[in-house]
């Protein structure tokens, strides 16, 4: 039997939003940032998260995973960057391509 992973997860995050349905470059900046979060170290990733997806404050986090507040906001704060370091080259693909 596999154990399930307690990475949050993000896609089901975003199929809960109602709304119309995606387009295309919705679709393909989704995964982008599946791919991005992907990367990130565990810890990172479940502080971006639970702060920024689920909304959850730096003591509820500190709580949950059992470390100081200093290290919520160092963590989140590191795995933001990261994320930009990712993302940044395929937004500028991305953007190139959409401008030719």
């Amino acid at each position: 039997m596999r154990r399930q992973s307690k990475r949050p997860d993000v896609e089901a995050a975003a199929e809960r939003q109602s709304g119309p349905p995606p387009t295309d470059e919705t679709v393909l900046n989704q995964k982008l940032l599946s791919q991005a979060l992907d990367r990130l170290s565990p810890g990172y990733r479940t502080v971006l998260v639970l702060h920024d997806v689920e909304g959850l404050t730096h003591d509820e986090i500190a709580k949950r995973m059992g470390v100081a507040v200093g290290t919520s906001k160092s963590q989140l704060h590191k795995a933001r960057a990261r994320m930009r370091d990712l993302l940044s080259p395929a937004r500028a693909k991305n953007e190139a391509g959409n401008h030719v």
